[in-house]
């Protein structure tokens, strides 16, 4: 881009130099060739000025372009910081939803299937038009959510700004442009107290800190119609992280209005299933007031190194939960 100072440097020399130029013409010309130089002298200048001009607006242009951006990245990490922290981490690293921050599938995506996924959700393709089967609710207004297009339009920019490939193709600086890099001090300032539950959160891991039942033989874990502010939809895991021995006997009981299944995963965010560990099952749905149990194997303690095992529905895959095992 062209510095002004030096765009005004570059002026003042050239009319230095013209003025050079008209003082040869007029000192060492008649009266008519000093009128046609002149002429020519100062349509020379009219010319090579317009393009100095041209390039001045277009970088002030470009500085309004970026400024904007940046502005409307900060409404965006607002946006994140009320409604979306809770799913995708307080630095958009993903917790129950996925990784925002520089994921590279989410970079991968065009930018209108961004903007429709924000507005408009996601749902079990098994299930289609059944709002208890958001994987992912929906947040325009349009469909009943309670965002504006321009909120939407902020939230897409905030991920966006975390591609570096996206801010360089359309002129963006790369540097402390990422916008989930502002949302914990948004946070902090305006919900100290919810700030500090996701921060003590994020660092127990994915599910927090895991409910220690090693003392007992058996146990139960409710199925229960999602909390207000819930990330699980339409039911949660009660607990949602539970720590037992090897050869506890877990039952699941479901207490909400819909079918569910337990079933162990790989991981929080493959979901591939690990029935080998266990798995209530499709075909046997746990029905509302259904009960699955399982008692807790040597395979589930060295199934991760971590010796937990994540576990999910299969219908509401956002339904997520974990096992803390022990020997």
């Amino acid at each position: 881009m062209i510095d002004p100072l030096q765009a005004a440097v570059g002026i003042i020399a050239m009319l230095v130099v013209v003025g050079g130029l008209l003082y040869l013409i007029y000192s060492r010309t008649n009266g008519v060739e000093k009128t046609g130089y002149g002429a020519l002298i100062m349509l020379s200048l009219i010319s090579l000025m317009i393009p100095i001009f041209w390039i001045m607006e277009s970088n002030t242009e470009t500085g309004y372009k970026i400024e904007q951006f940046s502005a409307n990245v900060t409404r965006g990490a607002n946006l994140y910081a009320q409604y979306c922290y809770q799913c995708h981490g307080t630095q958009g690293q993903g917790r129950s939803g996925p990784q925002l921050n520089g994921n590279t599938t989410v970079n991968a995506l065009s930018d209108n299937d961004v903007i429709r996924i924000i507005s408009g959700g996601i749902y079990d393709p098994s299930n289609p038009g059944n709002s208890s089967t958001a994987l992912m609710p929906a947040w325009s207004e349009r469909y009943g959510g309670p965002l504006t297009d321009t909120d939407i339009q902020n939230l897409f920019l905030l991920i966006r700004s975390s591609d570096p490939a996206y801010l360089s193709k359309n002129g963006y600086p790369t540097t402390n442009a990422n916008g989930f890099n502002q949302v914990k001090t948004i946070l902090q300032t305006n919900n100290p107290t919810a700030y500090e539950t996701a921060v003590a959160q994020e660092g127990a891991g994915q599910f927090g800190k895991p409910v220690d039942m090693t003392s007992k033989k058996t146990i139960t874990i409710n199925i229960v119609n999602s909390p207000s502010g819930a990330s699980c939809t339409p039911a949660c895991f009660d607990p949602i992280n539970v720590k037992v021995k090897v050869g506890t006997t877990i039952t699941w009981v479901n207490k909400s209005s819909t079918p569910h299944t337990v079933t162990a995963i790989t991981d929080p965010t493959s979901k591939k299933i690990a029935s080998q560990i266990f798995d209530s099952g499709l075909s046997h749905l746990l029905n509302p007031g259904s009960t699955f149990t399982y008692t807790v194997t040597m395979a589930a303690y060295n199934f991760n190194s971590s010796h937990t095992v994540p576990y999910y529905c299969q219908i509401h895959p956002v339904m997520l939960a974990e096992l803390t095992i022990a020997t």
